[in-house]
């Protein structure tokens, strides 16, 4: 009875470090140019439960959002204008008829492949690695395309959590955390595979962030 009240103690409580987690993700997102440098302490959060058993979440969550907030708003502001022109790039493609719309059409996708795979692992990379904002990006963009199933698996995972949001718009108070744990989960794994190799002696030579406090 004990081992199924331990257990039952311990989902609750992650379950709730989750809500928490989801709750200081959303009121910091507010301002719309804080979402990137919110998600980044939400994964450096989610990052600490995983590896160090570091289950607070006010103390640590804004630590991490001090002190990623610069390197983290500058690759949003970069990622922003990837994404408006995409956009726009689809947007005004859908209304061209030409037999040349199928020509762009082919680099476009492949582009914005590319684009979704090095977003995959960016948040993760950043909160796992001290890592200048240009070394972040080249690493989650090599990683995305040297990991190409789980980097697959990653987009398929977001995939569904943002369909579950669609019918089931409540779970919102939860399901960014949730995403960011799986995210991450994920991740890690690709972390030590590639650490443990030769594939990325950079990275393993690199100082981990965030030990507990």
């Amino acid at each position: 009875m004990n081992i199924i009240d331990s257990r039952f103690y311990a989902v609750v409580d992650r379950l709730s470090n989750l809500f928490i987690l989801n709750i200081f993700w959303i009121v910091s997102c507010l301002p719309i140019v804080t979402i990137v440098p919110a998600t980044t302490a939400m994964f450096s959060v989610v990052r600490q439960w995983q590896l160090h058993q570091d289950t607070s979440v006010v103390r640590n969550y804004f630590r991490y959002l001090k002190e990623n907030f610069k390197q983290s708003f500058i690759i949003g502001l970069m990622w922003t204008v990837i994404s408006v022109v995409l956009y726009f790039n689809y947007f005004y493609l859908n209304q061209d008829h030409s037999g040349a719309k199928f020509i762009i059409l082919v680099p476009l996708v492949l582009i914005s492949l590319l684009f979704t795979g090095t977003s995959a692992y960016l948040f993760s990379v950043m909160s796992h690695y001290e890592l200048t904002w240009k070394r972040a990006i080249t690493s989650s963009f090599f990683m995305a395309i040297a990991n190409f199933p789980i980097t697959l698996f990653i987009i398929g995972v977001f995939v569904l959590l943002v369909v579950v949001l669609m019918y089931l718009p409540a779970f919102t108070l939860i399901l960014f955390s949730i995403g960011a744990y799986i995210n991450f989960s994920l991740c890690n794994r690709v972390f030590q595979k590639m650490e443990h190799s030769g594939i990325s002696d950079h990275l393993s030579k690199m100082s981990k962030k965030y030990k507990p406090l």
